[in-house]
């Protein structure tokens, strides 16, 4: 409990624009909490076939990663508040749509084009949140928004009891789950009206803007660090959409247990945050990454080994004190490495983290169907064991500012 004191405290000693964005994405966290539960079940209450629900979010992952990668760009281009605002109204549009309408089509058309019910971290956000804090809080301020965006994103999970309660108000069922919808809107359009009382960061005019280019060192730096979080990713993604489905059939486990094995994972992954932190001040940030690592390919390879769900459950627990003590670590690396466009090699990596993720599970669903139920687990922990070998054979020598005693307020 001393710890998120603390942590929360040490929010108030921090620029007002990295406040700004810090509240604004709890905020944002709690809101797709809601949707990330109730988003393809709405879509099915009005006729949606499970393909159609499945290609939706597929083209909703696609398009927003093209989306990420424009918005990044743009924003090195012409400043980052512009880009903020946008983001922030265009949610804010989808939001509505869903409160309002109730046309599939332009649900489905909405979704894609709106990002409606997944989680977004805005490149631009991300340059603001480096600039405004300079290198030395650096990585503190990317765990602590980790921190407390995950925390809401628990609260938000457990929000969706709105349903039953609006309905025993008597409500409707679809008027219910237009409610939860507009929640998600009036949070977008709070943070829109919140981000116009943030300053620009990009200080440089835009004529300037437009002579400043990713250097060539630069750019072979993003490339290879792209890569080596793609195969990360991709490891993650052979197990992380079905692991509930996994035990389901494995264990014959109640979803209701599972969902309760999420929401205590979640609560203890928040935590991480906190000891990422701190293994980067002893460690560095790419020593620690690496280290938090190590704990998720053991239990990966150990969960199709074991015999009983309690053993596997108190596994996946363990493992989640590390599990995404990375995030926030990767975050405030590349953009310490990088020189003024941050937001653009921000959209990169982003672009490349949901294209790499779209194939995966459809790969583990064949494996699990006709090959094997634990060889997707075997495969994810190779595939972030190479990660994570890569990573610190390939930048274990290249230090953020922070970390050359370089760093600026």
């Amino acid at each position: 409990m001393s710890s998120l004191s603390q942590r929360l405290s040490y929010l108030r000693t921090l620029p007002r624009d990295v406040q700004i964005v810090i509240y604004t994405q709890a905020l944002r966290r709690f809101s797709f909490a809601i949707l990330n539960v109730i988003f393809p079940i709405y879509l099915s209450k009005l006729g949606a076939s499970s393909l159609l629900i499945g290609a939706t979010m597929t083209g909703r992952s696609l398009f927003l990663a093209l989306r990420s990668l424009i918005e990044g760009l743009a924003a090195d281009r012409f400043g980052r508040k512009p880009i903020l605002l946008f983001t922030a109204g265009l949610l804010t549009l989808g939001g509505l749509v869903y409160a309002f309408s109730g046309s599939l089509p332009i649900l489905v058309v909405s979704a894609i084009l709106f990002s409606v019910g997944t989680i977004i971290f805005p490149p631009a956000e991300q340059a603001v949140l480096a600039e405004s804090a300079g290198d030395a809080d650096r990585t503190a301020i990317f765990s602590v928004n980790a921190f407390l965006a995950t925390l809401m994103s628990v609260v938000g999970s457990f929000s969706t009891g709105l349903l039953s309660a609006l309905q025993s108000l008597g409500l409707g069922e679809l008027a219910a789950y237009r409610v939860l919808f507009a929640i998600y809107a009036a949070a977008y359009l709070i943070t829109f009206l919140a981000f116009l009382a943030v300053e620009e960061t990009m200080r440089e005019t835009q004529a300037e803007a437009e002579e400043v280019e990713i250097s060539g060192d630069e750019r072979l730096l993003l490339l290879k660090w792209s890569g080596v979080v793609a195969i990360d990713i991709i490891g993650g993604s052979f197990i992380y959409g079905l692991l509930s489905y996994w035990f389901y059939i494995r264990f014959s486990v109640s979803p209701e247990i599972i969902g309760a094995l999420f929401g205590a994972s979640r609560v203890i992954s928040s935590f991480s945050y906190i000891l990422g932190f701190k293994m980067a001040r002893r460690f560095g940030i790419i020593r620690a990454t690496v280290l938090s690592r190590l704990p998720v390919v053991a239990v990966n390879i150990l969960t199709p080994l074991m015999p009983s769900f309690t053993i596997v459950a108190a596994l996946r627990l363990f493992m989640a004190l590390f599990s995404m003590i990375d995030v926030p670590l990767r975050q405030s690396y590349i953009m310490g490495i990088m020189g003024r466009r941050k937001a653009s090699a921000a959209g990169v990596v982003t672009v490349v983290s949901r294209f790499t993720s779209a194939g995966a599970p459809t790969v583990t669903g064949y494996v699990l169907q006709y090959v094997s139920m634990s060889l997707p687990f075997f495969i994810a922990a190779s595939f972030q064991f190479a990660s994570a070998a890569l990573m610190y054979l390939l930048f274990k020598d290249i230090r953020p500012p922070e970390e050359r005693g370089e760093a600026g307020s």
